[in-house]
């Protein structure tokens, strides 16, 4: 039942971290768009900026702009970082599982039982 209960958290986690790919936002990672030329001295000259990411609150879809459409996200085509995916992961398990315990004693006090 405990191996049950386990796998049942770390499925809704899981599902809730993929989720929280529909949270996105631009920063702090950049990205080169374009090379606007070359210097005086020779250097080229490249136009960084803020690339789209998505996942809360640990970002771990980051937008690749040669690779992909820019500013649209992608599981196939962008840059997937596990670490921060699974510290999401980490995160709503935590979540789950205090949720779960907080339902577990509602039950238990309203049918009287005291542990």
């Amino acid at each position: 039942m405990r191996l049950r209960a386990t796998l049942l958290v770390l499925a809704l986690a899981t599902g809730a971290a993929l989720a929280s790919s529909l949270v996105q936002r631009f920063g702090p990672e950049q990205a080169i768009f374009c090379a606007l030329g070359k210097s005086v001295e020779g250097y080229d000259i490249y136009c960084p900026k803020p690339v789209l990411n998505g996942g809360w609150p640990a970002p771990f879809l980051v937008d690749e702009p040669g690779v992909s459409v820019p500013n649209r996200l992608s599981f196939v085509e962008d840059h997937w970082r596990s670490g921060p995916f699974v510290a999401d992961i980490a995160f709503y398990a935590w979540l789950v599982a205090g949720a779960g315990t907080a339902l577990r004693r509602v039950r238990s006090d309203r049918r009287g039982d005291r542990r």
